[in-house]
């Protein structure tokens, strides 16, 4: 028997069948391949796994970004880098999931430019396949958790100045 399962197909499944499966073809845990780090980044870049950035990466991200997008970046750090999509989704009004689609290829090309990935696995934003919330039919998704980690979310809350998180939508103060 041959199964085939590509790139896009497997960041679909839920992390802990994705563990599952590596753990099943390798006999190892799914501690995901690993780009080891150069002297000029030192960023592990993991696949499947949102990198983790210092606070001068995050100075270099937000620089010359969008109102919306830095507003949505500080949605991430609070609550340990966890945001709905809902929540993405209202800090410009948008109603159509391509504009959260914009903000993550925004997102992962000024993530690449500044590390070395010659694999372009690297993401700064990773999608919780278990918090997703479907529909009764289970054809359009109505719901679900975008992270960073938390090492990003504090390198992110130091770059983002102090009354930009207090004026963001949602927060409070």
């Amino acid at each position: 028997m041959k199964i085939v399962i590509d790139q896009a197909e497997f960041r679909r499944l839920s992390s802990a069948t994705r563990d599952e499966i590596l753990r099943s073809l390798t006999g190892k845990a799914a501690s995901a391949p690993e780009v080891a780090p150069t002297s000029r980044t030192q960023t592990r870049v993991q696949w499947l796994w949102p990198v983790d950035i210092t606070a001068d990466q995050a100075v270099k991200l937000v620089h010359g970004l969008s109102e919306d997008h830095k507003r949505r970046l500080v949605l991430f750090t609070r609550k340990s880098g966890r945001v709905r999509m809902k929540e993405i989704m209202s800090v410009a009004g948008d109603t159509d999931l391509r504009s959260i689609s914009h903000f993550e290829r925004v997102m992962t090309r000024r993530l690449r430019r500044m590390i070395e990935d010659p694999d372009r696995k690297a993401q700064l934003i990773g999608w919780d396949f278990d918090a997703t919330k479907w529909d009764a039919g289970r054809t359009t998704i109505l719901d679900g958790v975008y992270y960073v980690s938390e090492k990003t979310a504090q390198a992110l809350r130091a770059a983002l100045p102090p009354d930009r998180q207090h004026g963001a939508p949602g927060s409070e103060g």
